[in-house]
């Protein structure tokens, strides 16, 4: 179903879920790009929700960036990204980068012109006929690149040809859009490439971890959507982390029922990517690995729950949730998985 029929449908919905589950978070998943957007903006304030494939995808995506950066020494508002793919993760991630950059020092405009998103058109630029929406934010003018066609689409390698970018992150489900010779266009302007192929599962990854570890003589730092083994490379082993959302939605999910907050709102998932961050050990970083190993999951969840909550604390000083012992509070709260013995009868 679709137009008014579709907003009936979803008004329904999210009606009976406010009355029948007062004290819910609603999570919308996997709603094709513009649903995606529409619904989550619609009813942000009738009920407290959040869409994982765009804010969760964002958060982890920010979390990697921030932990490439320790590796590079560098701050993340020094970086050009480009997100290779732009529906609604592409443009979650964008939009998460850009949260990123200002809590970094960067202006709204300047965070804004260091963001280049591409969809199946090419980099997304202010003079395309019906440009959606929600890609408006990060389109950019054609004068930008000296090289660029007078018109028609401007394609990854020319913009990593005309423009300095430092991270490239693939959201495209393109199976090997990322080449040899876009790493090494990346190397004319950095020594450490950050190059995270998001895309899952395997077969649809932008790039496999070591053509992008052999491409880069070593030097690029990876993530993957999908998992990925230890990679080897001139007697360097490579840890390769993967950008799950697990990392961000339980503790985040918690620290907003717990608070009883009636809108999520991004800074939660901003502070949330910085914590994940502060997760990251030395020896994660030593081995390149830009996020910790996912066995450390329910403390990493606690750590992020603790950050969202104290920050809503100082944010919001009224709020009825004022525990004296906020570790005490949060442990007793997260669920264990127990169960009864049973046996066969």
């Amino acid at each position: 179903i679709r137009g008014a029929e579709y907003d009936a449908f979803i008004e329904a919905f999210v009606t009976q879920v406010k009355h029948a589950f007062p004290k819910a978070v609603l999570q919308w998943e996997d709603f094709s790009k513009a649903d995606a957007y529409n619904n989550l903006e619609r009813y942000r304030e009738t009920l407290p929700s959040f869409n994982d494939d765009i804010q969760g995808t964002g958060a982890v995506v920010l979390a990697g960036v921030i932990g490439a950066n320790k590796i590079k020494k560098e701050r993340i508002s020094q970086q050009v990204y480009a997100v290779y793919g732009a529906g609604a993760g592409g443009v979650g991630v964008a939009n998460q980068i850009h949260a990123g950059l200002v809590r970094d020092g960067l202006t709204e405009e300047q965070a804004k012109d260091r963001i280049f998103i591409l969809d199946s058109q090419g980099v997304v630029l202010t003079d395309r006929d019906n440009l959606d929406a929600f890609k408006v934010t990060y389109a950019k003018s054609r004068s930008l690149g000296k090289g660029w066609p007078r018109a028609g689409a401007v394609d990854l390698e020319a913009l990593l040809t005309e423009i300095p970018v430092t991270v490239l992150i693939g959201t495209s489900g393109v199976a090997n859009a990322f080449q040899e010779k876009h790493i090494a266009l990346m190397l004319k302007h950095t020594d450490r490439p950050v190059v995270f192929p998001l895309s899952n599962p395997t077969s649809h990854s932008e790039a496999v971890p070591e053509d992008l570890y052999k491409w880069g003589h070593g030097q690029v730092i990876v993530a993957t959507g999908s998992p990925y083994g230890d990679v080897t490379y001139n007697n360097v082993t490579h840890r390769v982390g993967q950008g799950n959302n697990v990392f961000i939605f339980p503790g985040v999910g918690l620290a907003a029922i717990l608070s009883k907050v009636s809108v999520m709102h991004q800074d939660m998932f901003t502070t949330a990517a910085f914590e994940l961050a502060n997760c990251i050990t030395a020896d994660d970083l030593a081995n390149g690995a830009v996020y910790p190993q996912i066995h450390g999951l329910r403390e990493i969840s606690f750590r992020i729950a603790k950050a969202v909550l104290e920050e809503l604390l100082v944010k919001d000083p009224a709020n009825e949730f004022l525990p004296e012992d906020l570790d005490a509070y949060l442990t007793e709260r997260m669920w264990v998985p127990e169960y009864l013995p049973y046996r066969r009868v």
